[in-house]
């Protein structure tokens, strides 16, 4: 048995034996694009159907390296309702766990074009441990065979306020905190603006900054540079408070953000992230990340103009 298997299994025993005040929500570099993971009120934003997709390796050439595979549903309701879907797998060594989860909001009406999301998250968690996955030099280890698995339902909620150049959000994903997988509630706020800097190109910076008690906050940062909203790229720095001015020293990570539409409907993206610190420096900490959004040509609810021409038929 190598050694990071050695480290991972000390690390997960400790896990279990002892209620870790850490961070335990995940990451993605495309937070901007997908902000209904960690935040119900994005939901309902485009009148049509959207499908997306997150999927993320990291710490490449690390035996058991996360990786996590998510795909969400979005769509527009009547009555300035939006409702969106999650399906999230993350997996790390022998931890495996499947989320599901409903996501509602209602999207105010305020003065001078601006708007205010409400929003619901009502969500269900199959969490795995299982040790057997592992490879034990000695199997009379009583650890070797150990296996456990548990279901948890949670419920959580989100603020968005937004106009068409500013936007911060607030929320918690998951408002309850089950002992028995020792998660933690975290709070999530988030935000950005755009501005047109020429006639073609306008850039786009956003943070988002997550807390938990007894762990240091965490921080990123990115400015995105949008062309006709067909082409993009950009820069994400995520470290921790404590960090944040010293990743040499104490980690963080930067990241190349990029993507374009290939199609009116399809948008493809794609970061890699380095690690940075000396703390890694005897392992290949390489991540990927590839993100994909596709705008179905059907809304949930209909037109104004389709409304009124159904009403014509009928009174005809």
């Amino acid at each position: 048995m190598n050694k990071y298997r050695v480290i991972l299994i000390l690390f997960l025993l400790f896990l279990k034996l002892f209620k870790v005040q850490g961070q335990q929500e995940l990451s993605f570099n495309h937070y901007m694009f997908n902000s209904q993971l960690f935040n119900p009120a994005f939901v309902g934003l485009e009148d049509n159907l959207t499908i997306s997709s997150i999927n993320n390796l990291q710490w490449i050439g690390f035996d058991g390296n996360p990786t996590t595979n998510s795909i969400l549903l979005d769509g527009n309701l009547k009555n300035n309702l939006g409702i969106g879907m999650q399906l999230l797998s993350d997996k790390i060594g022998p931890l495996n766990s499947n989320f599901i989860a409903i996501d509602a909001a209602y999207h105010l009406e305020l003065n001078n074009s601006k708007k205010l999301s409400l929003g619901l998250k009502l969500s269900g968690n199959d969490h795995n441990i299982s040790l057997s996955s592992l490879e034990f030099d000695n199997l009379s280890d009583p650890n070797a065979g150990s296996k456990d698995s548990y279901f948890v339902t949670n419920i959580g909620f989100g603020l968005y306020y937004y106009s068409e150049k500013f936007y911060l959000g607030f929320s918690i994903p998951y408002f309850f905190e089950p002992s028995i997988i020792n998660k933690k509630r975290h709070f999530y706020f988030s935000g950005g603006f755009k501005k047109g800097i020429s006639e073609k190109l306008t850039i786009n910076p956003n943070f988002l900054i997550k807390k938990v008690s007894n762990a240091p906050s965490s921080l990123d940062f990115s400015t995105m540079l949008f062309y006709e909203d067909s082409f993009w790229f950009g820069i994400n720095y995520g470290s921790t408070n404590k960090s944040f001015t010293s990743p040499s020293k104490n980690g963080g990570n930067l990241s190349f953000i990029t993507g374009f539409k290939l199609l009116p409907s399809l948008m493809l993206g794609y970061s890699f992230t380095s690690q940075l610190g000396s703390w890694n420096a005897s392992a290949n900490s390489k991540s990927h990340e590839i993100f994909i959004k596709f705008r179905t040509s059907k809304a949930l609810k209909k037109s104004n103009d389709e409304s009124s021409s159904e009403e014509d038929d009928k009174d005809n």
